[in-house]
């Protein structure tokens, strides 16, 4: 069985059933919490891949927040051993700035909205059980154009690339597919002031969650169970 690290950044953006399906296939997790002073790691060659989870801050930060250069640099060390990388919303974004693409801001789109699944994504062997379209939490203001050389996995109306795959195992996805319905009320909770700002209902998001985040679990939960499965 192999060591599995995950980034985390903020105490709401946990790993959730990414942690939850990497543990029940047997691998351990190695938690590295940003927010509580942890170091980002270098090792590679003892570990069996990497997880990379949302946050407030950009790529666009790192003058000032050293920790996220030392991502791109460890995501990069681990898409060169060809060991599988999941990076979620940030995690996306810093897999994309690392593999050459350019992360700049953009219109924010947060809240529920349909994703589309693109044709490399039918034979992708971590999202092809997913349905062509499916409701999915969007929480980002930050956009990117699909890396040169990457499959272009999902979109959504307004982010072109929400979801791509570099090489055979390093995977970005800008949704927020870990969260179950509790995680979501509580980063809610936790984020009234910037939803304010950015003119979004709380009401219709929770509303939406209700609705949606249950459904959308399972499916994630089948995505995740794929994923793990490169750990071999």
């Amino acid at each position: 069985m192999s060591e599995v690290i995950i980034i985390q950044h903020q105490a709401t953006e946990g790993p959730g059933t990414i942690e939850e399906e990497i543990l029940r296939a047997g691998h351990q997790v190695r938690r590295v919490r940003i927010d509580q002073g942890d170091k980002v790691p270098d090792d590679v060659a003892s570990v069996g891949g990497l997880v990379v989870m949302g946050g407030s801050m950009g790529v666009g930060d790192q003058g000032k927040l050293s920790h996220l250069k030392d991502e791109m640099v460890l995501m990069k060390k681990f898409v060169q051993a060809d060991k599988p990388v999941l990076g979620i919303c940030l995690g996306a974004q810093l897999l994309a700035a690392a593999v050459g693409a350019e992360v700049v801001a953009g219109e924010k789109e947060i809240g529920w909205f349909p994703v589309r699944k693109l044709p490399d994504a039918f034979k992708d062997p971590v999202l092809r059980r997913l349905p062509e379209n499916f409701p999915a939490l969007m929480w980002h203001g930050d956009h990117f154009p699909l890396p040169k050389g990457a499959a272009h996995l999902l979109s959504t109306e307004k982010c072109s690339c929400a979801g791509f795959r570099y090489g055979k195992k390093a995977y970005g996805l800008v949704a927020h597919l870990e969260m179950t319905a509790a995680m979501v009320d509580e980063m809610v909770a936790g984020s009234r002031k910037e939803l304010a700002a950015a003119g979004v209902e709380v009401s219709g998001i929770l509303e939406d969650t209700s609705e949606h985040a249950e459904p959308v679990e399972e499916l994630a939960r089948v995505m995740w169970r794929a994923w793990v499965g490169l750990l071999g």
